[in-house]
């Protein structure tokens, strides 16, 4: 699990520091904010540390930032702004750790030259409590079938998390999975997600239904439920989903706020962007009656890159741009009704 993200002169930021609770983190902000980049960045460090000692963690971050973020070249993370060599860009992850004697451990790398990175003191040398997953913005059950051969062999145009994904979803079923979480999931959409040679389907009590002719986002939440049953979402995980409302209905959106709220409470932390104001009022609205650890974090766009606002709920927050926009547009609604009376 994450417990801190430090920025300098990366991307978007000038300065930026995120800190994560274990329960559920909320990254909101309007599009070109950076959340994205937010949720990439962590992502691509934390799932090289699960892997370290592989290949070395040089080399393997490297990689994984190129493919996270399809970028050529290392230096086109640094904020534009940013004159060559004239200021330090670097990047800090803390996170808790499996070691008998430290809870966490920090890494820090800064960009050096063109594509290469500096890491700084020590590189960690405990493993992080679970393997990270990233859900991107599309669901990937209807590309499934035959992906990873084909990302492996060929450019195509799909950064790096949707493989991950993919290899993910490759796993083995458990014999005895959470069956609590999955058949939450599975009374929403009505039925069970099953793998059937390599097209899944959505079973239930008539018929089985190709994943084709399932909306996007009863697959979103069937991919939930099939990640949960082969071990790859589970206690400790650390789920980053970006934009999860992407061809979702608010009534839709509601029902994975509820399944999100759940996975936490089985010690899953989930960190998700969104710019959308239902689900971020919502989630608010969920949480306030909870004891589970929650934190919003607000992106907005300043003449010194964006700036990063923290609290625990929106009341917390001075900058919501989603609902200072619906605010805005409500006077002009009001303002042209009262100039037609």
């Amino acid at each position: 699990m994450l417990k801190k993200l430090s920025l300098q002169h990366i991307t978007n930021f000038e300065q930026a520091e995120l800190n994560f609770v274990p329960g559920i983190n909320i990254i909101i902000g309007e599009n070109s904010t950076g959340k994205s980049h937010l949720l990439k960045m962590a992502y691509s460090i934390a799932v090289s540390w699960n892997q370290f000692g592989q290949t070395g963690w040089r080399p393997e971050l490297i990689q994984k930032l190129h493919g996270v973020f399809g970028i050529e070249q290392l230096i086109q993370l640094r904020r534009q702004e940013t004159v060559m060599n004239a200021e330090q860009q670097s990047v800090l992850l803390e996170v808790f750790v499996n070691h008998k004697k430290q809870e966490t451990q920090t890494i820090q790398f800064h960009l050096d030259k063109r594509d290469k990175i500096q890491i700084a003191g020590e590189v960690p040398h405990a493993a992080i409590l679970n393997k990270p997953l990233f859900f991107p913005a599309k669901e990937v059950l209807s590309i499934y079938p035959n992906f990873t051969a084909l990302y492996e062999k060929y450019e195509m145009s799909f950064d790096e998390t949707y493989y991950d994904l993919c290899k993910a979803i490759a796993n083995p079923l458990l014999k005895q999975p959470n069956y609590q979480l999955i058949e939450t999931i599975e009374t929403i959409i009505g039925g069970k997600i099953i793998l059937r040679g390599s097209h899944f389907y959505l079973q239930t009590e008539a018929n089985e239904i190709n994943i084709f002719m399932v909306s996007e986002g009863w697959r979103k939440l069937g991919m939930l439920a099939y990640l949960i049953a082969n071990d790859s979402l589970k206690e400790g995980t650390t789920l980053f989903w970006d934009e999860p409302e992407t061809n979702l209905n608010p009534r839709l959106m509601k029902q994975l706020a509820q399944v999100l709220i759940e996975l936490t409470q089985h010690g899953i932390q989930i960190i998700i962007a969104t710019h959308h104001l239902f689900l971020m009022k919502y989630f608010d609205f969920l949480l306030a009656d909870t004891e589970l650890p929650a934190t919003f974090f607000s992106l907005k766009k300043t003449q010194n890159g964006t700036e990063i606002e923290q609290g625990k709920n929106l009341s917390d927050l001075n900058t919501i741009t989603s609902l200072e926009e619906e605010l805005a547009l409500y006077d002009k609604e009001q303002q042209a009704l009262y100039a037609n009376l």
